[in-house]
């Protein structure tokens, strides 16, 4: 019952063809992911192709990846993580100088001010 509570449905890592889509929902719902395959397939040839190439990238874009083996996202992730610490870094040692002892002169042009 513990292990219920606990369980999110996430891409699988392991067992993938394309995004871990079916890997994931066959882990989850513990069934095979092959036969999650063959009825996505003829579901997505009877009904003209597109729509379920949509549904797939939807799939793909709303579960979120297996946090113990994200992926090639995962390395966008560090590398994303890595700039805004470089970043954070750069501003703070950049900031402001504040100048002391300043006499301001004015400047005459063309002899007119």
């Amino acid at each position: 019952m513990r292990e219920s509570r606990h369980r999110r449905l996430t891409r699988s890592a392991s067992d993938r063809i394309l995004g871990g889509v079916f890997g994931g929902m066959g882990k989850y719902f513990h069934i095979s992911p092959n036969i999650l395959r063959v009825i996505y397939a003829i579901l997505t040839i009877l009904t003209a192709v597109m729509p379920g190439i949509i549904i797939y990238l939807i799939l793909l874009i709303i579960i979120p990846p297996d946090p113990a083996h994200p992926g090639i996202m995962g390395i966008f992730q560090a590398f994303n993580d890595f700039n805004r610490q470089i970043n954070q870094d750069n501003h703070h040692s950049q900031s402001r100088r504040q100048l002391k002892n300043v006499e301001e002169k004015d400047i005459k042009r063309n002899r007119r001010s």
